[in-house]
């Protein structure tokens, strides 16, 4: 299998996504924090790109709640920010939520062309390992897998580089890798004892530490303890069960 791990939100332009499956990662913070909205309850996440789309959609859809950030701060009029501490139970239970983030969301829309869009974070590598194995296995016109890191405003991000490592490592060792996921393979295998620490001290990690979130830094760099797989389907991100995604 071919995998092939992107930087940042803007070089899906060099990307052929036809007849791949792709996996978004954006540690800090959004697809963190959307696995933690579909383990809480969360009917669904309706990823958009910008603030007046989400106004646009919420007008159509009153019923549902604003969640979003940009420069890691909430904005304004909207029910949540980007913190996975806000999407709790009592809140997002049962709710849909529109969501745009600096980088996450940015991604997702510019990798729709793919059949298969899964999200990713510390917090539920190993279902997504799981689910990738089944899906390529089941699915041999699947040419290959696309390692989707939002980065930071156009910028590597360490953390879901680390991210990418973890996850190709989990795959097992029968892959061929682009020079980013080689490099991501060995940054995660020289990290993965400390991935905390070493997330904490990354410049997006240090950057959400100084406006106060290093809870969120801390919980988002934690591994396997949310089941969870959220695909996008019909243009919203949900919790797939096996055999949803056919």
């Amino acid at each position: 299998m071919y995998i092939e791990v992107l930087p940042y939100a803007g070089s899906a332009m060099t990307a052929n996504f036809a007849q791949k499956v792709v996996v978004i990662i954006d540690v800090l913070r959004a697809t963190s924090t959307m696995v933690t909205a579909l383990a809480n309850g969360c009917k669904a996440i309706i990823p958009v790109l910008t603030l007046e789309e989400a106004l646009e959609k919420r007008s159509l859809m009153p019923e549902a709640l604003l969640g979003g950030e940009r420069q890691a701060q909430r904005l304004e009029g909207f029910d949540f920010g980007n913190s996975p501490f806000d999407y709790v139970p009592e809140k997002v239970g049962g709710r849909r939520v529109i969501m745009t983030t600096t980088n996450g969301t940015r991604a997702i829309m510019a990798s729709k062309g793919a059949p298969y869009i899964f999200m990713a974070s510390f917090l539920n590598v190993q279902s997504i390992t799981w689910a990738l194995q089944r899906k390529l296995g089941e699915n041999p016109a699947l040419e290959g897998l696309v390692i989707f890191c939002a980065g930071t405003e156009d910028r590597f991000d360490l953390p879901d580089i680390l991210c990418a490592g973890m996850l190709i490592e989990a795959l097992g060792t029968d892959v061929e890798l682009n020079d980013l996921g080689i490099a991501a393979r060995m940054l995660y295998q020289l990290n993965k004892n400390s991935l905390i620490e070493t997330v904490l001290q990354s410049n997006h990690g240090q950057r959400l530490i100084s406006l106060g979130y290093e809870d969120d830094v801390i919980y988002c760099s934690t591994t396997n303890i949310l089941p969870i797989v959220p695909l996008l389907v019909r243009d919203e991100v949900i919790w797939v069960t096996q055999g949803m995604a056919e």
